[in-house]
């Protein structure tokens, strides 16, 4: 008897219909789970990504090895940061990816140990480096508020000013001036500030009289202060009225027309001399304008300044003039300038004497110009020392600290080198205020710091290097050498 194949129409067995709805549900049901679950194993985290998971490891690590394990792991997590964030080419490049390198720089500055320092050293180079892009607004409200917190925290209230604390003022200074020049570019239109960022920005006051014996920090407060009060719109600040350029591109003049002066160095410009006569003629507002205004603008003078001379004499010739007619308190009631806008042209001067291409504009910018009438050089950053009243300690102050660098920056000339080292000693003899000397007691052991930071960024670099590339790297360039020649000091 043939056997007959009997096609079964009902897969899942003779049932009632109902029956078959239910099973196909729940095989419907299981099959969206399991395939839900195969997308979420395949799903795998960037094992060089900082987490805050990895945050509270580091810090709770136990026992040499595991130490050890989470150290390696976090030099290379720091490795990866500075590759995104562009740290040896000035933050540029189709690899750099400077909001996601900032975050993971800041998450990182909360471990503790030397990848704590070592991760801010990094961020605020980079933030001092990198070009100025509009994407990068939401992440400097959050270095901003993040670093807020921490000046403001009960914790670092209470204990004595250190160099973490330090670089933290620097690094938010360097976002406060970020978002300082976003704001008059106009680019902060549908940006807030957030209700943290204004809370913690009210706690900056507390931070004024624990900083006033040390005027980089106070600066730092304070420009932080002004520059949030200006973006949150908390006072009104009745301007005077500008020339029809400047009030179209929502700015003063003395930072339009150092604009310009910057603009004609950088393009070769014909009518940079009009422009400088123009910008002689508003010295006087440099007393009464907005100093942060100002004071950018002194920054944008004096880059250009370190190529070009007619610059630097007019950066000089401001303050000059401005010296000159507070002296004579008799014959005239013209106020000086704030000693934070004091404290941004010396800061200009020593940025030019160690950064500029240019051995003359250094020298300049050191000991000033010579005055053939008088037979003595005025205006350079050594003759700022002479001013000895009582109120003009903080100017004193910083440029005992920027001859103190300039003496110990290896890359410079040694005849400037020398020069400054002798002007800080002989004025180390004479100086009475005791905050002043204090200041190179504090440079001393920023450049301690310095040293062993660059020692250490040194040998996690040639970790990165593969073993036969580096022996290459040792008998070619002679990387031994080079590393001991840079502790020398003079």
């Amino acid at each position: 008897m043939p056997i007959l194949k009997i096609p079964i129409k009902h897969y899942l067995g003779i049932v009632s219909l109902s029956q078959q709805e239910d099973f196909k549900k729940r095989f419907r049901k299981r099959a969206e789970e399991t395939d839900t679950a195969t997308n979420a194993t395949d799903v795998r985290r960037n094992p060089f990504e900082t987490t805050e998971g990895f945050i509270g490891k580091y810090n709770h690590a136990q026992g040499c090895k595991e130490q050890e394990q989470y150290e390696n792991l976090a030099q290379q997590f720091l490795s990866r940061c500075k590759r995104r964030a562009g740290f040896t080419s000035g933050g540029e490049g189709k690899h750099v990816d400077l909001p996601g390198a900032w975050t993971q720089l800041l998450l990182l500055s909360s471990c503790n140990g030397k990848v704590r320092n070592d991760s801010l050293d990094v961020l605020v180079v980079s933030l001092d480096h990198a070009p100025v892009d509009a994407d990068q607004i939401p992440v400097l409200f959050q270095l901003a508020e993040s670093a807020q917190y921490f000046l403001c925290s009960e914790t670092t209230l209470l204990d004595q000013p250190c160099s973490y604390e330090m670089k933290m003022l620097q690094l938010c200074y360097l976002v406060s001036l970020r978002l300082f020049i976003f704001k008059l570019n106009g680019n902060l239109k549908g940006h807030q500030p957030s209700s943290i960022y204004l809370h913690s920005l009210k706690g900056l006051l507390k931070c004024e009289t624990r900083y006033q014996e040390f005027p980089n920090m106070l600066f730092a407060v304070h420009f932080m202060l002004h520059v949030g009060e200006d973006l949150c719109a908390l006072t009104n600040d009745s301007s005077v009225q500008v020339s029809a350029e400047a009030q179209e591109h929502g700015v003063n003049q003395i930072l339009w027309h150092c604009l310009l002066s910057y603009h004609c160095v950088q393009n070769n410009g014909t009518q940079l001399s009009q422009v400088i006569k123009q910008l002689m003629l508003l010295r006087d507002k440099l007393q009464h304008d907005n100093w942060a205004h100002c004071g950018l603008g002194l920054m944008i003078l004096g880059e250009a300044a370190k190529s070009s001379m007619l610059c630097l004499q007019t950066l000089m010739n401001l303050h000059m003039t401005q010296r000159q007619e507070s002296s004579q308190e008799m014959t005239s009631q013209k106020a000086s300038w704030p000693w934070q806008l004091e404290y941004i042209y010396c800061s200009v001067l020593i940025n030019i004497c160690q950064n500029s291409y240019c051995a003359e504009i250094k020298k300049t910018a050191l000991s000033g110009q010579s005055d053939s009438t008088q037979c003595r050089r005025s205006g350079g950053l050594i003759t700022l020392l002479k001013q000895s009243q009582e109120d003009t300690w903080r100017l004193r102050y910083s440029v005992v600290q920027g001859l103190a660098q300039i003496s110990h920056r290896i890359t410079l000339q040694d005849g400037l080198r020398n020069t400054a080292w002798l002007t800080l000693q002989k004025h180390l003899k004479q100086e009475t205020d005791l905050r002043v000397m204090n200041a190179v007691r504090i440079t001393e052991g920023d450049k301690r710091l310095l040293e062993n930071h660059r020692e250490r960024m040194r040998s996690s670099h040639t970790a990165e290097v593969p073993q036969a590339h580096n022996k290459n790297h040792k008998t070619q360039e002679g990387g031994s050498f080079h590393s001991q020649g840079r502790k020398r000091t003079p």
